[in-house]
């Protein structure tokens, strides 16, 4: 799972991993790795198993590639739905309520770990409100093998790209 450090790392850590996860951070600098220790004692996190700094290329062995899913853009999405695609909404209840791309699937981000097995065969196009919750999702979804794209956009992009978004 990735959770970027910026926003609410401690937040959501401490709500989507179970208690006692090892927790590995990484970070450019070691002012930011600080910082993300700093926050995370604050949800009874007091040390991480492993930690690091600098280029992700660093951080593998031997030249072993790094993982990683493309990031799109909501106009990105219009472009290539409903070609079999699956739009998978990680947003909480009262924001879908005011409003959600049509055909998608609800799965709020905070669940998906428990519901990876709800989510549709295809090629998932995760979606939130601004970009973070969707890349948190992502990371889940591509751990699972799962072929995935993130956008990382804001929400109100949707409709302005062209996709028929409907209020609940």
């Amino acid at each position: 799972m990735n959770i970027e450090a910026e926003g609410q790392l401690a937040a959501y850590l401490a709500w989507l991993l179970p208690w006692g996860e090892p927790v590995t951070l990484l970070a450019e600098t070691a002012e930011q790795l600080a910082a993300a220790q700093r926050e995370l004692v604050r949800v009874g996190i007091d040390r991480p198993a492993a930690a690091t700094t600098g280029e992700p290329s660093g951080w593998t062995r031997g030249g072993e590639a790094l993982t990683s899913f493309p990031r799109a853009t909501f106009a990105d999405l219009a472009e290539h739905s409903p070609d079999g695609v699956v739009v998978l909404d990680v947003r909480r209840d009262a924001e879908r309520a005011a409003g959600s791309v049509e055909g998608s699937v609800r799965i709020p981000v905070h669940t998906l770990h428990r519901r990876l097995h709800e989510v549709p065969e295809g090629q998932v196009w995760v979606h939130c409100a601004g970009g973070m919750r969707a890349a948190i999702a992502a990371s889940l979804l591509d751990a699972a093998a799962r072929r995935v794209v993130a956008v990382d956009d804001t929400f109100d992009a949707a409709e302005r790209a062209g996709l028929t978004v409907r209020a609940r």
